[in-house]
């Protein structure tokens, strides 16, 4: 892919690179301080949703796109591997200073290496798949419950801290196993969507 200074310079590519420099900083310090850090790691979270609006701005207000506000075939692929960065980073800090239990990190790290793998491999061979509302759904899930054993580290109370993080954990294995079942589907898509093209190939030549 040509990438041009129209294609790279929008307003949603900036956040996301923005995002990609911070995102060391912001682990370093939710391994040092969770308690006081995470407030500062859910609004970076947030500005992952915030890019994605402003990219759908040029959409409904094409007047705005000439400012930025614009889709990109770039943001398009940056901006999920920035947020899998980003959270792959928090996970790490937070196994390291023991906020997250180091047997469901390394479930969820995995779960992310599997298919970024898989996309990266897909896409390096001309196929190109939208990812499903059950991925997004369960990996936004996944965030959320990591978010809250950080969140817990903030409640003075230790009856309702132990709750709480007991809650995150269940909801953190029920994100990561709709996130894995969407991603076999993902994989099953791509094999025959993959079967198809070379199947067609076949046929025409």
């Amino acid at each position: 892919m040509e990438i041009t200074k129209e294609e790279l310079f929008t307003v949603p590519n900036g956040m996301t690179v923005g995002r990609l420099i911070i995102s060391p900083i912001i682990a370093w310090k939710m391994y040092k301080s969770p308690a006081k850090t995470w407030p500062l790691a859910a609004a970076v979270a947030l500005s992952d949703n915030i890019d994605g609006f402003f990219a759908r701005l040029g959409d409904e207000h094409p007047n705005l796109a000439q400012y930025g506000f614009r889709r990109s075939e770039f943001g398009r692929k940056a901006d999920p591997l920035a947020d899998k960065v980003f959270t792959a980073e928090i996970l790490a800090a937070g196994m390291a200073n023991g906020v997250i239990p180091k047997w469901l990190g390394t479930a969820s790290l995995a779960q992310k290496g599997i298919i970024s793998g898989l996309t990266i491999y897909n896409e390096a061979n001309g196929i190109e798949l939208e990812v499903t509302k059950l991925g997004k759904r369960t990996e936004f899930l996944t965030n959320i419950a990591i978010g809250s054993l950080f969140i817990a580290e903030s409640i003075d109370d230790a009856d309702l801290r132990t709750k709480v993080r007991t809650g995150a954990v269940a909801l953190a294995v029920a994100g990561i196993f709709g996130a894995s079942y969407a991603s076999y589907n993902y994989a099953r898509a791509a094999s025959q969507t993959r079967v198809a093209s070379e199947t067609d190939d076949t046929y025409l030549a």
